[in-house]
């Protein structure tokens, strides 16, 4: 047990920064490790955190907005404020808990208690998920003492100190036997499944264009599995009554709805990336075209390269390229099965046990 060592994980923002950054603290305290959690109070982690508690801290700085109205305007005349603010806020808890190292997942909430970190010789672990690197990463890679990578292609914009250990990857992600999924969805376990996957919250164009193209699929003697996200539920659930459709707002059993699935219709985030490449899942990639850095768009071309994704633009799907896409490869085992074969290369398993070896080797060092 390692009880004498403190540290501070801090990440967050997103649902892709947070979790990981969860998945990183509960490893870390399964080893005796005393560890406090720093985020925003903008973030997805202040629906976890509403209250700050003596196991986290969180702090009153956002992303700068990128929408050109108003009220972005604004909410930007406020950031230099709140850098200062949550910096030296960041000193104070650092002064006070005295973290033998301090570990960020990326993402607007994790870059001020590292840099406060690095300015008092503390040392530093960065966590990276994507193939492009986030700024927090880009800004700081090169100050920190490791900087864990999901993605082998993420080494072209690092300069040093990184290695390669994948993404924390939920506990229960786990490949089911495929009948098995399918019947719990009430599908027919011979015929294929097409998994649509918008992101935890859906995805409005994901929606609306499967709403417009879903009888295609169904005449083709395709299932659809598809999660819409809880905003889009209501409007959509009445095709539950259709006998080869099964829609739902969201779900904790991931490793079912992946199961089920022949071949899966996603964007393209780096931790449902890197959970469909550890089961090994042929995937049709949508990238987020908004994405910060266009991250997600050089994610898809990780996996396209590497062959186990076909990549579509969203700009295209008025344009009928997805449904020729998804006929293709449904009608095409081999080319699936090879697909399957090519994503599970990129696959990394026991990643959060990797992370958690090279922190402790950068405490102990």
């Amino acid at each position: 047990m390692n009880s004498n060592l403190r540290m501070i994980v801090a990440g967050g923002g997103t649902g892709g920064h947070f979790f990981p950054a969860q998945a990183i603290c509960k490893s870390l305290r399964s080893q005796g490790v005393k560890v406090k959690f720093m985020g925003s109070q903008y973030g997805i982690e202040s629906n976890y955190y509403k209250n700050n508690t003596s196991e986290a801290t969180l702090l009153n700085i956002r992303g700068l907005q990128r929408n050109h109205n108003l009220d972005s305007y604004v909410k930007n005349l406020f950031f230099p404020l709140r850098f200062v603010q949550s910096y030296l806020k960041s000193r104070k808890i650092i002064n006070e808990f005295k973290p033998h190292v301090v570990i960020g997942t990326g993402g607007y909430s994790c870059g001020l208690p590292l840099l406060a970190a690095i300015h008092k010789g503390i040392k530093t672990v960065i966590q990276e998920q994507n193939s492009f690197p986030g700024m927090t990463t880009r800004k700081l890679g090169i100050k920190v003492n490791r900087v864990c990578i999901a993605f082998e292609d993420a080494k072209i914009y690092l300069k040093k100190n990184v290695i390669l250990t994948g993404n924390p990857i939920r506990e229960d992600i786990r490949l089911l036997d495929k009948v098995t999924a399918k019947k719990s969805y009430k599908f027919d376990p011979v015929m294929p499944v097409l998994a649509i996957l918008g992101g935890s919250q859906g995805s409005v164009p994901f929606n609306h264009h499967f709403l417009n193209h879903f009888n295609q699929y169904v005449k083709s003697n395709i299932q659809i599995l598809w999660q819409c996200g809880k905003k889009d539920f209501p409007k959509l659930k009445e095709l539950n009554s259709h006998q080869h459709i099964h829609i739902l707002p969201f779900t904790e059993k991931m490793d079912v709805f992946y199961s089920a699935a022949d071949l899966i219709v996603s964007r393209a985030g780096a931790l449902a990336l890197s959970e469909m490449a550890l089961l090994g899942k042929a995937m049709v990639l949508i990238p987020l075209p908004c994405s910060a850095g266009d991250h997600q768009n050089i994610n898809a071309q990780t996996f396209l390269r590497t062959g186990g994704a076909v990549l579509v633009h969203q700009n295209l799907l008025a344009s009928g390229a997805l449904e020729q896409a998804i006929m293709d490869l449904i009608q095409n085992s081999k080319k699936i099965t090879a697909m399957e074969e090519n994503s599970k290369k990129i696959g990394i398993k026991d990643a959060t046990e990797k992370i958690i070896n090279v922190i402790m080797e950068i405490a102990k060092s």
